[in-house]
């Protein structure tokens, strides 16, 4: 799988709560591996993992591959939603 396809994929938990679409990848360049997903989040998951909604533009958060359970035509984390908040950081 190209890391290209992985754009603008949607990305849940585990209890399959919609958290919005994956934006961007940051890479270790010392690894040469992807570390980590950009997210841009739904506003209600916005607000249930950070305490606030967004006003004028999607929030954006920062989730390690490590907690990623597979990808298929989505992306499911292995975790559920309350068990991501504060394992997801706000950027």
């Amino acid at each position: 799988m190209l890391a290209s396809s992985l754009q603008d994929m949607l990305i849940y938990s585990k209890d399959l709560v919609r958290l919005g679409r994956v934006r961007d990848f940051e890479v270790d360049p010392s690894q040469m591996k992807v570390t980590h997903l950009i997210l841009e989040l739904e506003d209600q998951a916005a607000k249930e993992l950070f305490g606030k909604s967004p006003v004028i533009r999607h929030a954006k958060g920062r989730v390690a591959t490590l907690l990623i359970e597979g990808v298929r035509d989505v992306v499911v984390l292995k975790q559920p939603m309350k068990e991501l908040k504060g394992v997801i950081e706000s950027l």
